[in-house]
C-alpha cells in the first residue's frame, strides 16, 4: 500500500484562529501499525478489535488504517480495507449471481477500497475517528479522504458506509447513494432488570418472550457465558462446535460476505477477546452470539446456528434474549444485533439506525452498469436515499 500522500485542502472561509484552511498540510497516508501516541487519543473497544483483525489479513482481504495528520498531529483516523480482485457479482441477489457471475468472468472482478463498520463490531456511527478543534472540518477531512483514495493504482471501487444524517456530503462528490440493511438494535432505556425491560414491551412481545423461553426451556436449553478467549487447549471442543456454526449459518445465508476469510478466521476467532453466549440442548452446542462492550452498548460480532435443531427449540431467540440480560447486568443501555439480515432481529428491534452506502467507480462503464443495474440488485440495498424504501 502506498505510504503518504499529501492532500492539498480546498480554500474554505478563515478558522476561529485566523489560519485559512488551505493554507493547512494535510498529510494522508497508510500506516499497518499506529504508534501509542496516535492511537491513544482515539482508542475505543471497537478500534482495538480493527487493530486485532487486522494482524489476521489475507492477500484478498486487507486491512489497513488511513492517518490523516496535520503538523505532525494524527487528525484523523479511518480503518480501511482493502478487498482485492474480488468478483462484483458476489453482492447481488442470490438468484442473479448464480448465472450473472460465471457469465462475466473476470469482467466481474473488482478491486474495492471498504470504509465502514464491519471490523468496528458493525457500529452504526461514521466509520470516520475525527479529532475535535482540527484546522479542517469533519467533511472536508472526508473530502481529502476520498481525493487520495481515488488516486490508488488499483482501486476500481470505493464503498462508504455511514449513517443517513452524515452522509450527505457524498452527493456534491459524485457518489451514488443508496440505503443498505439499517442496524438493528435493542434499547433498554431506564430499564435497571430484565423483568422492567419486559414489562415495557407491549403485550404481544410480552406473549412471545414467554412462549420463546417455554419452548426452549423444555427442550432442556441452557445458555452459557464464555469470556475473554477460547485460545487455550481446554477450548478446542467448544471452539470447534462454534466454528461449525458459523459455517452453517453462512452456507444458510443469502448474504455473500467478501471480507469473512478475515472476519471469521478460526485463528482470529479462537484470539479474539469477547464475550460469547452459548445455547445447548442436549448437551450440543444448537448456537451462539458474540460480543464486545463498550461503554455503553453491548456490540455483537460474531454469531451462528446449526439449523439442524437451533429453530425447533427457538436458540436464536433466546439467545438474544441472553444479550438483553447480560447488557442489563453490566449497567448497558443498547444491544446491537448488526445489520439487519432476518426476521427474529426485526422483531426483537425496537430501534432500526438507517444506513447509507456511497459507491464510486473508477471506470465510467463501471459506473453506468452500478446505477443503472447492480446496485438496485444488491443483496444489501434497500432504496435510494430519500424514497423511504428502507
Amino acid at each position: 500500500m502506498p505510504s503518504s500522500s499529501p492532500a492539498a485542502a480546498s480554500p474554505a472561509t478563515a478558522t476561529p484562529e485566523g489560519v485559512p484552511v488551505a493554507a493547512v498540510d494535510c498529510q494522508i497516508g497508510f500506516v499497518e501499525k499506529l504508534p501509542p501516541a496516535d492511537f491513544a487519543h482515539f482508542r475505543s473497544p471497537l478500534l482495538d478489535n480493527f487493530a486485532f483483525c487486522e494482524q489476521f489479513s489475507s492477500a484478498k482481504t486487507q486491512l489497513a488504517w488511513i492517518r490523516v495528520a496535520q503538523g505532525g498531529q494524527t487528525v484523523a483516523l479511518v480503518p480501511s480495507v482493502r478487498l482485492v480482485k474480488r468478483p462484483a457479482t458476489d453482492m447481488l441477489r442470490h438468484g442473479l449471481r448464480r448465472w450473472l457471475g460465471p457469465t462475466l468472468g473476470p469482467l466481474a472482478k473488482k478491486t474495492t477500497l471498504l470504509i465502514d463498520t464491519a471490523f468496528l463490531a458493525y457500529d452504526d456511527s461514521s466509520p470516520f475517528y475525527i479529532r475535535e478543534g482540527g484546522l479542517l472540518e469533519p467533511e472536508e477531512i472526508k473530502r481529502q479522504v476520498v481525493k487520495f483514495a481515488r488516486q490508488i493504482q488499483g482501486i476500481d471501487t470505493l464503498w462508504i458506509t455511514e449513517p443517513e444524517s452524515q452522509s450527505t456530503w457524498a452527493a456534491d462528490e459524485g457518489f451514488q447513494q443508496f440505503y443498505t440493511l439499517p442496524m438493528a438494535q435493542i434499547e433498554l432505556g431506564n430499564s435497571a432488570s430484565f423483568a422492567e425491560h419486559v414489562a415495557s414491551l407491549s403485550k404481544k412481545r410480552r406473549r412471545n418472550l414467554k412462549h420463546e423461553r417455554e419452548v426452549f426451556a423444555e427442550a432442556g436449553g441452557e445458555i452459557e457465558t464464555h469470556q475473554a478467549t477460547l485460545s487455550s487447549p481446554a477450548d478446542r471442543t467448544l471452539l470447534d462446535e462454534l466454528l461449525a456454526c458459523l459455517d452453517a449459518s453462512a452456507s444458510h445465508s443469502q448474504f455473500a460476505v467478501p471480507y469473512n476469510d478475515v472476519l471469521t478466521n478460526p485463528q482470529a476467532f479462537s484470539q479474539q477477546v469477547q464475550t460469547i453466549l452459548v445455547a445447548r440442548v442436549d448437551s450440543q452446542v444448537v448456537g451462539f452470539m458474540s460480543f464486545l462492550m463498550t461503554e455503553n452498548r453491548l456490540m455483537q460480532c460474531h454469531g451462528g446456528l446449526d439449523y439442524q435443531r437451533s429453530h425447533e427449540v427457538l436458540a436464536y431467540h433466546n439467545l438474544i434474549q441472553a444479550a438483553v440480560k447480560l447488557a442489563l447486568k453490566h449497567e448497558l443501555k443498547t444491544v446491537s444485533m448488526g445489520p439487519l439480515n432476518n426476521e427474529t432481529k426485526r422483531r426483537a428491534a425496537s430501534t432500526l439506525k438507517p444506513m447509507v452506502a456511497n459507491l464510486w467507480n473508477r471506470n465510467p462503464l463501471d459506473a453506468f452498469a452500478a446505477k443503472k443495474f447492480f446496485a438496485k440488485n444488491l443483496e444489501v440495498y434497500r432504496g435510494e436515499v430519500g424514497s423511504q424504501q428502507q
